[in-house]
Order: C-alpha cells, then sequence, then structure tokens
C-alpha cells in the first residue's frame, strides 16, 4: 500500500475545504439496475406490500395534535400522497433544501396506515371497516408505550437507507403542523444483490417469510386485499416490536435451535419429525387462514442491563385480522420461542386502497 499517496490524499481533503470537501469533483456513476430503480405510487393498492423483498425500512407513528379535524388531515393526506409520489420517483418536492437527496430512490416505496385512535379523534368512527380496534393484549407480551400504537403510521421501505432518511425527514416535516412523532423504528434485511430469494434471515438465523404466497399470484391477493366494504382493495396492517434474547438463544447448538424453530437453519426445510410446541408446528397455516409477513430486523443499542436491544419488526398484512389473531392466540398459548422472544410493542392499523392521480390517501375516509 502506497501510505505516501494516502497521506497526500488525506490532506487534500483538509486544504481542500474541511472534513468534507475536496477539492476534485467525483464523477459519481449510478446502478441502474438499483439506485435509479423506482416503483409507481399511484395505483389500486398502496404499495410496499405486493412487492419484492426490500432491504431496509423505517416506520414512523404519529398522534394528531390537539384541534386537528377530519379537515385539517384531509390536507396532511394530500401533502403526503403529493410528495411521495414525487420522492418515490427520484424526484425532489417543491422547496426541498436537499434536492440532491432524492436521487437513487432505489425502489423506495411509501404507504400509509391509520389507527382507530385517529378515526376517534376526527369524529368518523362510523367509518372504521373493521369491527377490532386494537390488538389484544397477550401473557407473553411486554409492551412498552413507546413502541405501541398511534394514530397513523408511515412505512418508508427500499433498497437505499439514504433516500429513505430523505423520505422520513420530508413526511416528518410535512406532518409537523398536524401531528407529532410516537414512535420510530427502522429495520433491515439482506442487502440487494445479496441473494435472489424472496427471504432473508432473521437475527435468530431462521429464513423468515417462507411461508409468504408468491406476489402477484391469487392465494397473495386472497389473502392482502380486502374485497368490499370502505376498506376494499387496501389491508389491515399489524405490528409487533419483538425483542429477542440474543445471547441466550446463541448459546443453543444449532441442532437445538432448529428443534425450537420445526426447520432447518441451513436451507428452512421442515423437521421430519417436528415437536408440537415447535415455532412452525404453532405459527402453521394453510392458504385459506394466511397471512402476508414483511418483517425487518432490529438493532438499536444496549439496554440499561447491558443486553442488546436487538430483534424483528414484525409486520403483516392480511384482509381479515382474524387471520393474525388465529396465529398469535395459538403462539400464545405454546411456542418454544417464547423463551428467546418478547413483544415489547405492538399497534394494529388499516391500509386504505391506492391513491389515483387527483385524488389522495384515504379520501374515502375523509371526504
Amino acid at each position: 500500500m502506497n501510505y505516501r499517496k494516502l497521506a497526500i490524499g488525506a490532506l487534500s481533503v483538509v486544504v481542500g475545504g474541511g472534513i468534507f470537501a475536496t477539492a476534485t469533483m467525483v464523477d459519481f456513476k449510478k446502478v441502474p439496475s438499483i439506485g435509479s430503480a423506482t416503483e409507481p405510487f399511484y395505483g389500486v393498492h398502496q404499495n410496499g406490500i405486493e412487492i419484492d423483498r426490500q432491504a431496509n425500512a423505517t416506520l414512523i407513528a404519529f398522534d394528531i395534535k390537539e384541534g386537528v379535524d377530519k379537515a385539517a388531515v384531509a390536507r396532511l393526506m394530500r401533502l403526503w400522497t403529493n410528495d411521495s409520489a414525487e420522492l418515490t420517483a427520484g424526484k425532489p418536492i417543491i422547496g426541498d433544501p436537499q434536492i440532491e437527496m432524492a436521487e437513487n430512490p432505489a425502489r423506495l416505496t411509501i404507504l400509509v396506515g391509520f389507527g382507530y385512535s385517529l378515526v376517534q379523534k376526527t369524529g368518523i368512527t362510523d367509518k372504521w371497516p373493521i369491527a377490532e380496534k386494537a390488538i389484544p393484549g397477550y401473557k407473553i407480551d411486554r409492551l412498552e408505550k413507546r413502541w405501541s400504537d398511534g394514530d397513523l403510521v408511515v412505512q418508508i421501505t427500499g433498497d437505499n437507507p439514504q433516500s429513505i432518511f430523505h423520505a422520513a425527514l420530508v413526511l416528518a416535516r410535512d406532518a409537523e403542523p398536524f401531528a407529532t412523532v410516537r414512535w420510530q423504528q427502522r429495520g433491515f434485511l439482506d442487502p440487494a444483490g445479496i441473494n435472489t430469494t424472496q427471504v432473508s434471515r432473521n437475527l435468530m438465523g431462521q429464513l423468515d417469510g417462507t411461508a409468504n404466497k408468491p406476489i402477484a399470484s391469487k392465494n397473495f391477493s386472497e389473502i392482502t386485499w380486502a374485497k368490499e366494504g370502505s376498506l376494499k382493495d387496501g389491508t389491515t396492517m399489524v405490528v409487533r416490536r419483538i425483542r429477542i434474547a440474543v445471547k441466550a438463544w446463541d448459546k443453543l447448538s444449532t441442532n437445538n435451535k432448529g428443534v425450537a424453530l420445526g426447520r432447518s437453519l441451513d436451507r428452512g426445510a421442515k423437521l421430519e419429525t417436528k415437536s408440537p410446541s415447535s415455532h412452525v408446528t404453532r405459527a402453521f397455516t394453510t392458504g385459506a387462514t394466511g397471512i402476508i409477513r414483511r418483517g425487518f430486523n432490529y438493532d438499536d443499542n444496549y439496554l440499561a442491563d447491558g443486553t442488546r436491544d436487538a430483534g424483528l419488526i414484525f409486520i403483516s398484512f392480511q384482509e381479515s385480522l382474524k387471520r393474525y389473531l388465529d396465529i398469535q392466540a395459538r403462539l400464545n398459548t405454546m411456542d418454544d420461542l417464547n423463551r428467546w422472544t418478547t413483544p415489547v410493542g405492538s399497534a394494529l392499523f388499516i391500509v386504505p386502497r391506492g391513491a389515483q392521480p387527483g385524488g389522495y390517501i384515504g379520501d374515502e375516509f375523509f371526504q
């Protein structure tokens, strides 16, 4: 290695104008198949669900401010709709102080959901389209307010953490007159190009999402999209933050991990002889009872007791919440993984149909 060249190069950075400046222009070369790839924003369904696996996610929940009414929420939805359409196309929004950050959207998608508390506060509870108003509490839960509930949620996903950061910044700025941030969660999967499958390993080493139906298939559509009412072409969304006792889990042998999961860790194959309490056995569904899992790993920091705050941001979409509730009831009763996993956050949202040009997200609720 030529350390002299390195030293001269480092000096030129400082002389050229400080730590972040250089004396020469950098020729950024995009990778067309990744950086400039875009996903449509407008459509029958909101995007970010029926899409090939994305590598990164930011979820932000908001609570509307006191005095914000139905008309004000509609204004926010128009703002979010217009800005999301631009950002997902790789275009800066009007007045954006960081227009360069809109480059390289890398399949950026933005999805908006509503909590029951939103329709309560805006006086439109008659438009809430499902019987359930919240996820019930379970004996395995140790829920923390800082990771639970919310009037609104924005899910921002894609393959470029920087474009996701920028979109989150823009949408949070849009929301400032109307709402405050309740929580934010960031997650990750394998980066684009690591593998060509639609599954990725969670932090327990498990291949997650193996039970998902192929996107654009009849089964996928039947599981995901509501068929009637104000939720037609929309869906229900469950967000659960599940902390994993990584240190304790890692003490198990590979074989014992597979027994608890009910699958081999190497290729995710179901074990020929499964324990009746294994996770796969307890979570088993058919096409008629399944859900679509779109979870992400998280690794935030260390907790006060020195344990690592890492785990899974479990996200599922299903046309009827009963699909999820039936599975979770079985896992609550018995699941070998409960020894190493703890739900610390929980939220339920409805995801309205997709916006059309000239309309806005949720216009069927706020017109």
